[in-house]
């Protein structure tokens, strides 16, 4: 059977989504991953004030809608991108490479800015964005959940925008790829686990990092959504941290830094394992 690219830009991202958190999943009911834990198992529903079944509900009625909307919108938007013409016969992988981390850069400044316009507005966060935080404690298949219309925002309108205006828009392929690239950073940045190693986390976004935004200290702080973190450094809205051992063992603890640890502090500290 051979499928169309299409379909492919249009499964294959929400194939990846649930492959890879029901992978965290898995590792989660067993104690390979305890030490490397932000936060635990029981927390996950005694904080939250959402049920895993209402956020499983949630995220596949996402899913429907962006199945709906790359379906619809890849057809009609290929060959409108800057500079896009359909040609993947002769399109070379380097080509699709630096399509694709255009649009990753191009998307992923879109997404900070959102982020940081849905809680400076009251209306927007009180009537959208405040649905992403009930889940105080995140977890891998809990990313995505989130208001619709917000999904219809962030997800749909903002990728859309940065495919065409990379001249991605031409190749579906490429736009599986990306997307399938953004949903697996989403899950790494919600699945509570802190594996990022510490060379990179002044630069990449993690578990670790967008934790403390999701704690009520850190909730004003590190808008950078999927990729970098870059923004927030660049716009003044980074909150340093440290993750230290949980007392008594068991996982880690995020403590962000108060204004005065956080003046004096150049990089974020891990402990070392």
């Amino acid at each position: 059977m051979v499928f169309s690219d299409d379909y492919v830009a249009a499964v294959v991202p929400i194939l990846v989504y649930w492959g890879y958190s029901g992978a965290h999943a898995a590792l989660g009911h067993g104690h390979v991953m305890d030490k490397y834990r932000l936060n635990t198992k029981a927390e996950e529903d005694s904080r939250n004030t959402v049920s895993k079944r209402a956020v499983l509900a949630n995220v596949l009625m996402q899913h429907l809608m962006q199945l709906v909307a790359v379906t619809v919108l890849t057809p009609v938007i290929a060959g409108k991108g800057v500079g896009a013409a359909r040609a993947s016969a002769t399109s070379s992988y380097l080509t699709a490479a630096r399509q694709i981390a255009v649009t990753i850069v191009l998307y992923d400044v879109y997404r900070y800015a959102w982020h940081r316009l849905a809680h400076r507005s009251r209306f927007l966060y009180r009537h959208l964005h405040s649905w992403h935080h009930r889940l105080v404690v995140p977890y891998a298949f809990g990313a995505k959940y989130g208001h619709p219309v917000e999904a219809l925002i962030a997800d749909t309108a903002g990728a859309s925008l940065a495919i065409l205006l990379s001249g991605m828009s031409s190749s579906p392929r490429a736009t599986a790829v990306f997307l399938s690239l953004c949903n697996v950073k989403g899950i790494d940045n919600h699945c509570g686990l802190c594996l990022l190693p510490r060379r990179l986390q002044s630069l990449w976004n993690g578990a670790a990092y967008h934790g403390v935004h999701h704690l009520p200290r850190g909730v004003r702080y590190n808008f950078s959504d999927l990729f970098f973190v870059t923004w927030d450094r660049a716009f003044g809205t980074h909150l340093p941290y440290t993750v230290e051992e949980r007392p008594g063992g068991g996982g880690l603890v995020i403590q962000p830094m108060r204004p005065k640890q956080a003046a004096k502090a150049s990089a974020v500290v891990t402990p070392v394992n």
